[in-house]
């Protein structure tokens, strides 16, 4: 037999096909989530969460792999509606990687429309399946799940299930945050609350509304909302960002007293020194709690202090004495490597920058001339203090390391705040770098209420509420699991579809010409296809028609299901 082999050239795949002339086409699937679910499967990681998935039928015509690999699916493509199933089971990778046996894609010919022939797993259905499974019967799952059996499952199986995918690192850090989950003004959401938010999406309690002006009070808005509590590990990398637990709250529920049942979960389930940091927000200031995880697991808590404690005032009231203060730089992580490498700048273009930036810097000099910063607002330095031994927070069992933070503005004045935790032996830069990592939660939160759609409900049932942000969560998480293993952790810090468009198997068209081959996506070759001219584009017609009438009749697909 013998062996023809291909080398990747894109650049020569370009220049050939911009004279009209390459030698076949095709349109790679989804080979990125097609790997995806094939790591999951290989590591029988659907198989596991399978055989602990509280299920409330006693009876499964449909395998329960099946159901959690649909509702995976779903979530990796950022859809929710289950009536979108049948078009993202004909698009999406997971048929692929299931193989022949489940489901096969052939061509009507008749039609020329692709068609999704499935077995099934039962003998009840009267008519060819188009699906493996029915999407009212994914709904339907779902919705009869108890949320509080699912997040059950999460908190313990699923949260047992990461730590044999190795995904808590030696490192230890566990961020608590709560989160308020928007969802239309419709009374119909089971358990909603509206609340009254202010402009930067912070509730806004009756006392604080009467000190607002009418100015103040304008920007505020009542919304409908859901709370919810994620226990998160991270890495001071960035690289990793699992969900180790979750919580979703009813509207008149306190996210404060629900961390701590998650906290001693984790540690039942994965054990103790896993979880060595973590740190909270004001939201979740309890000393009790905070001594107990010390003297009980050994885990250190970091948290910023009241401007009403006590022990702010004792500290500040220390800073009397000699005091050893320090500089502070906020430690910031390098930014993410362009999308694309940036193209040589033309001399010309070099000079017009030039030109353009120094008309920008005398126009900001004269701006400044003209309307001078009020130096009140002009933050000059941070200098930091540390203090240890500190045991006027009675409630805890434990005395803290204090750091304080002192912010110089120009016009003389400073404002200080105060970080705490219960690690004797942190310095204060290091205490304050540790503090600074709950700044990912709210760039994570964006990616995932934005980008994978979280608080997009399409029900109001309570149930499909929780199962949404349990799946969500989970997909999320074995994703970046998946990402690491392969080598590819600097994407964890990209948005999702940033992700997908760069992992190097992805959707994508294949040239072939005079055994080379190139990658492109959708978009760089409807670009080529567009930009060819003259004797080149006739030549390129030619080909396509060439190879259409070779092959079999075009595919159109069915679309998806309506919705």
């Amino acid at each position: 037999m013998d062996l023809v082999v291909f080398e990747n050239n894109k650049p020569f795949v370009i220049n050939e096909f911009r004279e009209g002339r390459f030698d076949y086409v095709e349109l790679a699937s989804d080979v990125a989530e097609t790997k995806f679910f094939q790591f999951l499967f290989n590591q029988e990681v659907v198989d596991k969460l399978a055989a602990h998935y509280p299920s409330p039928r006693e009876r499964h015509h449909v395998p329960m792999w099946m159901y959690l690999s649909s509702q995976l699916s779903l979530r990796l493509h950022g859809l929710h509606s289950f009536h979108a199933y049948p078009w993202i089971i004909r698009s999406g990778g997971l048929i692929d990687a299931l193989g022949p046996e489940i489901a096969q894609r052939r061509v009507d010919p008749e039609s020329g429309n692709v068609e999704l022939t499935c077995e099934g797993f039962n003998d009840r259905n009267l008519y060819p399946r188009k699906t493996p499974c029915d999407q009212d019967y994914l709904r339907k799952l779902a919705r009869d799940t108890g949320p509080q059996e699912l997040e059950d499952w999460y908190n313990r199986h699923v949260t047992a299930l990461y730590g044999e995918l190795n995904a808590y690192d030696d490192e230890g850090i566990f961020i608590a945050d709560g989160s308020y989950l928007f969802v239309p003004d419709n009374g119909n959401y089971e358990g909603s609350v509206r609340l009254l938010f202010d402009e930067h999406n912070h509730p806004v309690s009756k006392e604080q509304e009467k000190e607002m002006t009418k100015a103040q009070r304008d920007h505020c808005r009542w919304r409908r909302c859901y709370k919810a509590v994620f226990l998160l590990h991270c890495d001071e990398a960035g690289e990793r960002f699992v969900v180790a637990g979750v919580r979703v709250l009813r509207g008149n529920e306190s996210e404060a007293t629900a961390l701590w049942p998650l906290v001693d979960t984790f540690v039942e389930v994965a054990g103790k020194g896993v979880m060595k940091v973590l740190l909270v927000d004001r939201g979740f200031i309890n000393g009790p709690q905070i001594g107990r995880l010390k003297l009980d697991y050994g885990i250190d808590t970091v948290i910023p202090i009241r401007s009403d404690m006590n022990i702010l005032e004792d500290v500040r009231g220390l800073t009397r004495l000699p005091t050893a203060w320090e500089p502070y730089e906020a430690k910031h992580r390098p930014p993410l490597a362009p999308l694309r490498p940036p193209r040589p700048p033309h001399p010309t273009a070099q000079k017009r920058e030039r030109k353009r930036q120094k008309t920008l810097a005398l126009r900001r000099e004269e701006r400044k001339a003209q309307n001078p910063p009020d130096p009140s607002k002009v933050r000059e330095q941070t200098l930091i203090a540390r203090f240890p031994g500190l045991t006027s927070w009675s409630d805890c069992p434990v005395p803290f390391t204090g750091v304080l933070s002192r912010d110089v503005y120009a016009d003389g004045h400073d404002e200080s705040w105060l970080v705490v935790t219960t690690a004797e032996q942190w310095s204060a830069r290091r205490i304050r770098d540790r503090y600074g990592l709950r700044s990912d939660i709210e760039e994570r939160h964006r990616q995932v209420k934005c980008f994978w759609d979280l608080t997009r409900f399409h029900s109001t049932a309570w149930s499909l509420i929780v199962s949404q942000t349990v799946f969500v969560s989970l997909t999320y998480s074995l994703l970046q699991i998946h990402l690491v293993q392969q080598g590819h952790a600097e994407l964890n810090r990209r948005t999702l579809p940033t992700t997908r468009r760069l992992l190097p198997d992805g959707d994508r068209v294949i040239l072939y010409r005079q055994q080379y081959f190139g990658f492109f996506s959708l978009l760089e070759h409807m670009e080529l296809t567009l930009s060819l001219e003259g004797k080149a584009r006739a030549k390129a017609l030619a080909k396509t028609r060439r190879l259409q009438q070779e092959s079999s009749p075009p595919m159109t697909g069915d679309g998806p299901a309506a919705s």
